[in-house]
């Protein structure tokens, strides 16, 4: 569910700040989709640190139309609407390129809605703070014979039309291989609907950001980048190829 993945609650409220974003480490993981003002799909998975005084640097990797870019370095500023305890705000990227997202943050601060508000652009998401990593750093150990659920939602050119994808996957022991369980449910398109097993392989960075190979059986296989969230209990993806060709296609892992 949606609002599992962007952390909210329903247990308490805690007031936005002009800092809210920031609080330690102050590192975001994005995701968006949609249309850019060229009318063509785009899936951006984005890892985001925020600092006090309304600058913001990140890393950004990018799907459009099926061709994929990154990581690219970003940066740009960031800010709270007056007053900030109505929780929203504004991203604005200035470097490559320059893109304005409004913000809404739930009500514990660890997590977030967005749209793009730029002329011709169709583009919405979510973001997870990263929050607190045993040891201060990613390793793949911190997976190890973990269960996370899956969603993906997106097109592959060679299969036609939107795919998606759910199921559980469970990582193995050293937490860089994902063990063989007949719980894959792929949608993808004119290939029909298939129940799968899927196997693989992850690794993580120490900074939390990763990559991984998915092989659906049937299906194929799903090559994608990650960001750790939510104190390793979730993964965003964006999937950087689909069988060796092109996707627009991202999603999450939940634990």
């Amino acid at each position: 569910m949606l609002i599992a993945v962007i952390g909210a609650s329903t247990a308490s409220f805690a007031a936005c700040t002009a800092t809210s974003l920031t609080t330690a480490p102050g590192v975001w993981g994005l995701e968006a989709y949609g249309h850019n003002g060229s009318g063509v799909l785009v899936n951006d998975l984005i890892q985001a640190t925020f600092a006090s005084g309304g600058a913001f640097t990140g890393t950004e990797w990018e799907s459009v139309g099926g061709t994929v870019t990154g990581p690219t370095t970003i940066s740009g500023t960031w800010a709270m609407v007056s007053p900030a305890a109505d929780c929203q705000g504004t991203i604005t990227v200035t470097s490559p390129s320059t893109q304005t997202f409004n913000f809404a943050l739930n009500n514990t601060n660890k997590g977030l809605t967005l749209a793009q508000i730029d002329t011709g652009y169709t583009m919405g998401g979510f973001g997870v703070a990263q929050g607190v990593i045993a040891g201060g750093a990613c390793t793949n150990l911190m997976e190890k014979n973990k269960l996370f659920s899956l969603y993906s939602n997106g097109t592959i050119p060679a299969v036609g039309g939107l795919v998606t994808g759910t199921g559980e996957l469970k990582f193995g022991t050293t937490g860089t291989t994902i063990v063989a369980l007949p719980t894959l449910t792929l949608d993808l398109g004119g290939a029909g609907n298939l129940i799968s097993s899927g196997t693989g392989t992850s690794n993580l960075n120490s900074n939390c950001t990763g990559t991984g190979s998915l092989t659906a059986t049937p299906g194929g296989t799903f090559d994608v980048d990650t960001v750790v969230v939510d104190g390793g209990k979730e993964m965003l993806f964006l999937v950087t190829s689909a069988n060796g060709g092109p996707a627009n296609v991202s999603g999450y892992f939940l634990q």
